[in-house]
């Protein structure tokens, strides 16, 4: 059975892969990281993550995962039999960024994570109010549980990223991109980059999804990552849906 490693966003763990650990765990050894909370910087992130996981697996980032999975193949690419980017960004952080992730940390101190987690759930999802409540308030939960160390951790690591489009041209592994049309975090030219910048990469854009595909389109993200986990080297394709 391959390992499947799902890699979990800013504050976040196995929870919001849960509709894909489900689908998946029949066919895949499905492992989401989380050793790489101890460490200071997206690099230091992938090595930690690496030291942890099988001599070869299918490596899947989202968000600040997906920012992890962009350093583990800098880090280590013949170890990763294909690559798939969730709504991530190769690009370091935009300057005008940090003020804003260092605001929402000191309100996550001041109050709780839960609070700054809300407070940004307008620019994180396209429709919230389509959302299940009881699943709202396990991701609210989880973002508490996780704590303010970590997220001021995190967000330091994200503000201090490399720009790591040089790196795209020589990925050589079949990739996976897929990104909400209605992305505000990283919106879908980020997708695009990535997508046409990495040879032979395909490129899935969901009509009616923001930032969080696998948790709030998560029919769709399972089809599309079904299809590809499927697909024989060579075949790829664009599309949006």
């Amino acid at each position: 059975m391959e390992t499947l490693v799902l890699v979990p966003g800013l504050l976040s763990d196995e929870t919001t892969w849960a509709a894909q650990i489900g689908h998946l765990s029949d066919r895949y050894r499905v492992v989401v990281p989380k050793s790489h909370f101890a460490e200071p910087t997206i690099a230091a992130m992938a090595a930690r993550m690496l030291r942890d996981l099988p001599e070869r697996f299918i490596l899947v980032g989202w968000s600040m995962g997906g920012y992890i999975a962009f350093e583990a193949i800098r880090q280590a690419p013949e170890r990763i039999a294909k690559l798939g980017l969730i709504s991530t960004s190769a690009r370091a952080d935009a300057p005008e960024a940090a003020p804003l992730r260092r605001a929402s940390v000191e309100l996550a101190e001041r109050t709780s994570p839960r609070t700054a987690w809300e407070a940004g759930v307008p620019q994180t999802y396209h429709r919230p109010e389509r959302i299940d409540p009881a699943w709202f308030e396990q991701l609210a939960h989880m973002n508490d549980r996780l704590g303010a160390a970590l997220y001021r951790s995190q967000q330091e690591a994200i503000i201090a990223r490399a720009d790591l489009r040089p790196l795209l041209a020589g990925i050589q592994v079949p990739t996976f991109v897929l990104c909400g049309v209605y992305d505000q975090r990283t919106p879908p030219d980020r997708s695009w980059e990535i997508a046409s910048g990495i040879p032979g990469a395909e490129l899935h854009i969901l009509a009616e999804c923001g930032h969080c595909a696998p948790n709030e389109d998560p029919v769709m993200t399972n089809a599309l990552l079904d299809a590809w986990l499927a697909r024989k080297q060579g075949s790829t394709g664009t599309s949006s849906r």
